[in-house]
């Protein structure tokens, strides 16, 4: 089946997937939380974890700052003074975060939901090899697109109607400067999504974690998550979960886009 627009961002429908050379993808990332455990309250276990992990991310910093929780679409900062571990890789790309609480993994390069699940195998595993979390309480895989220059010119090709908002209504005289809309959904058995979506005027922002950029830009962030008591700690059902996750959100991204969209980040349609 040739690869169309879907009618519903959560039903069944089957599609074939789109490879996006281009695609405005500025940001994915993974966060997995957990209670504090007082093995991590020693320098030497995280030591021990960035020494379990240098072959990949051979850069490593740490700091004492605020603490950024990532939920329900909303980043919330919280003053503590708990040290926070940031481990890059050689290319800069790619960064592992660890503080007494949670762990992400995060990227601005993307090769697919497969090898970026697989990378999160390889960080769960070294962490549980070093620290033995007994259960996580939350695993969220985030997408952020952000589109700039010409194509902002063409949303009402790009996205359907539903997305598009007040981006897509003409207001005479007046400019939009900035109009940012959510939506949360619950998916049954803990799992849900959060999406964010709307147009930015230059040097602002929606979201502390993500750079701002000095020109408009249109935003797209869908937040897939499992919240629960106890999730498995074991890395191969966190790899699985994580999967599912990012199938959910990129079905939903397929439903939001036109084949307008997918021909004009490099899609072969």
């Amino acid at each position: 089946m040739g690869p169309r627009q879907l009618s519903q961002p959560f039903g069944d429908e089957p599609y074939s997937e789109v490879n996006l050379p281009r695609a405005p993808l500025v940001r994915v990332l993974s966060q997995l939380r957990f209670e504090r455990m007082s093995v991590l309250d020693s320098p030497s276990t995280a030591g021990e974890f960035t020494a379990a992990l240098s072959d990949i991310y051979p850069y490593s910093d740490s700091s004492t700052e605020l603490n950024l929780l990532l939920g329900g679409g909303q980043v919330a900062s919280q003053p503590t003074s708990q040290t926070v571990w940031r481990l890059r890789s050689a290319d800069k790309t790619r960064t592992v975060t660890l503080t007494n609480g949670a762990i992400s993994l995060e990227t601005s390069i993307y090769s697919g939901r497969s090898g970026f699940c697989k990378e999160l195998l390889s960080v769960v595993e070294a962490l549980q090899r070093i620290v033995k979390v007994p259960s996580f309480s939350r695993i969220g895989v985030r997408y952020t697109n952000r589109i700039t220059g010409d194509s902002l010119q063409r949303l009402d090709d790009l996205f359907r109607a539903e997305i598009l908002g007040l981006s897509s209504v003409s207001l005479g005289d007046a400019q939009l400067q900035h109009a940012v809309s959510q939506a949360s959904f619950a998916l049954g058995n803990g799992r849900g999504l959060v999406a964010q979506w709307g147009q930015l005027s230059e040097n602002s922002g929606f979201d502390p974690g993500l750079p701002v950029v000095p020109e408009r830009s249109y935003v797209l962030d869908l937040d897939a998550y499992l919240q629960s008591d106890a999730i498995s700690p074991s890395p191969a059902a966190i790899e699985a979960e994580a999967l599912v996750l990012a199938e959910r959100a990129y079905r939903f991204l397929r439903w939001a886009v036109t084949q307008d969209f997918l021909r004009e980040f490099g899609g072969d349609v």
